[in-house]
Order: C-alpha cells, then sequence, then structure tokens
C-alpha cells in the first residue's frame, strides 16, 4: 500500500518538511514516484525504516551515525554504541555537578554571602601509567611548531585551537568515537625540539574520509604516563596548570621513575565530561613510555 507524503508524515507525526530533509541527505528515501501525478509515495518499508530513525534519535545518535548504522550489519554496531553510551554516561557526570553548584549556590543565596567567589584550589597533579591496547585514530588540524621558541610555539598553537573551535571543525570531522572528547597532539618532533607538529584533533572510528583541510594522526599503542589534574577555572587550567603538568611529569616524575620516554609523544585530553563543569575542571597529559 502506498501513502503520500503527507499521510506518512501524519503517521508517524513528523512533518513533511523532515521527511524531505531525510530524502535530501540519503537517510530515508520514498519507495518511488506516482507515474499519474508524480509525487512521491512511500510504502511500508520505509514506515519501518522511519521507526527505526525514530528510535535511534531518541537515544541521541546523530543523523550521520543513524545512516551509518542503518547501511551497516547489526554486528558493526559495537562501537558507535559504545561511543553513545561513553557520551551520554559523561553528561550524566556533568549534569550530577552542575546540580551540586545549584545547590551550593542556593545556599550562598540564602545565606546573604558572595556570589562569584571563586574556590581555592592549588594544582595537584597525580601520575598514573596504564596500558593503551589498541591505536586511537585522530582526525584534525595541525601545524608545524618551534617548540623551543615559547612565544612563537605558544601564538602557533593558541592560533590553530581558536581556528579549531571558532570554524567548527568538530562538527566537521566524520565517524567520531567519542565526540565530546578532543586530544592535543605534540608529535613528530626532532630530537632537539626545534621543530614539531602540534595537532587539535577528535578520536574517530576509521580513517577511510578525512576532509581535506584535515589530516590524520594514529596513537600508539603502549604504555602511556598519565597526569591528571584540576584548576581553578579553565582558563587556569589550559594554561599555567597545563605547562606545570608537562613540567612535573618531565622534570620530577619521569627522572624519579621506572620509565622513560619512548618517544617524544605526548596528549592533551579535553574532555568535556570534565572541562565544562562550573568549579575545579579538570583535564589530562599523556606521555608514551617505556621501562628503562
Amino acid at each position: 500500500m502506498g501513502y503520500t507524503i503527507g499521510q506518512f508524515a501524519g503517521m508517524l507525526q513528523v512533518s513533511k518538511k523532515t521527511l524531505r530533509y531525510y530524502r535530501d541527505i540519503g537517510l530515508l528515501e520514498p519507495a518511488g514516484i506516482d507515474p499519474e501525478n508524480g509525487y512521491a509515495f512511500y510504502e511500508d518499508g520505509q514506515r519501518e525504516r522511519m521507526k527505526q530513525i525514530q528510535y535511534l534519535r531518541r537515544l541521541r545518535f546523530s543523523l550521520e551515525d543513524i545512516r551509518m548504522l542503518l547501511d551497516a550489519e547489526p554486528r558493526l554496531w559495537t562501537r558507535s554504541v559504545q561511543a553513545r553510551l561513553t557520551a551520554v554516561r559523561s553528561e550524566g557526570r556533568l549534569l550530577s555537578v552542575i546540580e551540586q553548584e545549584l545547590l551550593a549556590l542556593q545556599t550562598r543565596i540564602s545565606n546573604g554571602r558572595e556570589l562569584f567567589k571563586p574556590m581555592d584550589i592549588s594544582t595537584a597533579y597525580k601520575v598514573d601509567v596504564f596500558e593503551q591496547k589498541d591505536p586511537l585514530y585522530i582526525i584534525g588540524c595541525a601545524a608545524k611548531v618551534p617548540y623551543n621558541n615559547y612565544e612563537e610555539k605558544q601564538r602557533i598553537i593558541d592560533q590553530l585551537i581558536s581556528n579549531f573551535y571558532g570554524n567548527d571543525v568538530t562538527e566537521r570531522i566524520p565517524h567520531q568515537a567519542v565526540p565530546s572528547t578532543c586530544f592535543g597532539l605534540v608529535c613528530e618532533c626532532e630530537q632537539d625540539m626545534s621543530s614539531g607538529t602540534y595537532m587539535m584533533g577528535m578520536q574517530v572510528t576509521g580513517l577511510n574520509e578525512i576532509p581535506g583541510d584535515m589530516r590524520s594522526f594514529t596513537l600508539p599503542a603502549g604504555l602511556y604516563a598519565r597526569v591528571a589534574f584540576q584548576a581553578v577555572d579553565k582558563e587556569t587550567l589550559t594554561n599555567s596548570a597545563l605547562e606545570g603538568a608537562y613540567d612535573h611529569l618531565y622534570s620530577k616524575w619521569l627522572p624519579e621513575s621506572e620509565y622513560t620516554m619512548a618517544d617524544i609523544l605526548a596528549a592533551e585530553l579535553y574532555a568535556d565530561e570534565h572541562m565544562e563543569v562550573p568549579v575545579s575542571p579538570g583535564m589530562e597529559l599523556w606521555q608514551l613510555v617505556k621501562r628503562k
């Protein structure tokens, strides 16, 4: 049985505009065109696919993810479902932190205390070593950096990060594995640090589709030293606290540990679940290591 676009929209409680958009992006094609009137029509097969789309939308998958999932065998869904689960759990933790801070703000209002008094937090660096069993595929934007020239290095990196977020690069990276997390990579460095690469990107499920103005990098499997730290606010976290993390790792922790650098390869982990919180934002710094 065929349905007009109006009948199909009414049956599934969506707008005709939505159906046309889904057609245009190749997510839900009509069954065919009526030869008598030239209008598109839908059948029960499209109805079933639309129900699947609506189900996945309720689970907050993107339209691109849904198109990819519905065109793939169910056994290939595992990684995408795990990535969505990780993102939802992160959002839940973030909402919990925001709830606690709103309660604290409510108390300050009731007690007539200063509303925006920042917490006094001294940065503490916690280091552990973990094994990354699988390589991580990263897609993003990169620039050559003279790491031994602090001012020039910082200017280039700041510009790269500004362009990365300001030009919505995150929206154009395909097949994101963890949509709420970005990596800042220090890689491809000369031994004297006169030249190297800084890359801002996101983890993806594969490297078969890289936008023309971006590049890829594979973070290898292996042992990583991980520095976790917090700061009073996001600006402090990504500037002086991050510099302190590098200093703590290379000047204090590594010399006293049983590990040494396996390569000049560091990864700054910018995860929304830790950074986009009202108090005590945090992040991590990873360094590829090996036993001495």
